[in-house]
């Protein structure tokens, strides 16, 4: 995979990768209270502006909690960047997947682009996730203890790359999500076309912080959780942010 350098005009890298480790002082595991989400097989390199995560199988279930079934293998920027109150702040990453179990069902595996909101009001997250063949937005409120109403909507448009025009690269896709708290808009891109766009939202984030990683979306239930012999292999390289005052907090 060639890495096509992070320099567009006003925007701002958060990571070049340079390796041969994932920089402690940028990133580290997302931890819900229970211990860092990190698969004990997984497999991490970081060269030429490129991170990869490499999971044989899958190990991190629960069958008794839904979140931490959900989420397998997933690591958070240690810095947030705070959004402005009047224009729209953009995220960016460049994403190569090949996850899942082969059987189509994208629940059995994805990995995803993450934005999660840092500022202790409602636990949402955004994100853009794939398990390679398939591209979905998303926008969650996590069900974590205190939250009534937590949701998980999963958006997909199956026409979107029959309609789509050359590729940006052929091995990577281009993932952008947009958020604008003064107009309660959200807008997720992929190279360079939208996906996806949310208006009419509340509650929209003051700051977030960038992640990626690997998790699954089947319900728990009858004493199974989600492994069953799967595993998959992701790349991301290119996380930047865009503001309109160019400022980061």
């Amino acid at each position: 995979m060639n890495n096509i350098p992070a320099a567009r005009t006003g925007w701002i890298t958060y990571d070049a990768f340079t390796g041969p480790t994932l920089e402690p002082s940028l990133w580290e595991p997302l931890d819900f209270g229970s211990g860092p989400r990190l698969e004990p097989e997984a497999r991490t390199t970081v060269e030429n502006g490129v991170v990869t995560v490499e999971v044989p199988r899958f190990m991190n279930c629960d069958e008794n909690n839904q979140g931490l079934d959900n989420a397998k293998h997933l690591i958070v920027t240690k810095r947030g960047v705070r959004l402005p109150a009047d224009d729209a702040g953009r995220f960016a990453v460049d994403l190569h997947v090949e996850v899942g179990d082969g059987s189509g069902d994208y629940r059995q595996g994805l990995a995803s682009f993450i934005l999660v909101d840092t500022t202790g009001g409602t636990p949402l997250v955004l994100s853009i996730f794939s398990n390679g063949d398939r591209f979905f937005a998303e926008q969650e409120v996590l069900g974590v203890p205190g939250q009534e109403h937590p949701f998980t909507r999963v958006i997909e448009d199956p026409f979107f790359f029959s309609r789509a025009a050359n590729l940006w690269d052929p091995e990577f896709r281009h993932c952008e999500i947009a958020i604008d708290r003064s107009r309660g808009r959200v807008v997720w891109t992929i190279d360079g076309r939208v996906l996806h766009d949310a208006g009419g939202l509340t509650g929209l984030p003051e700051e977030v912080h960038m992640a990626f990683g690997m998790f699954t979306l089947l319900p728990i239930g009858e004493g199974e959780g989600s492994c069953h012999g799967q595993g998959g292999r992701a790349s991301w390289r290119n996380f930047e942010y865009s503001l309109p005052a160019e400022e980061e907090r």
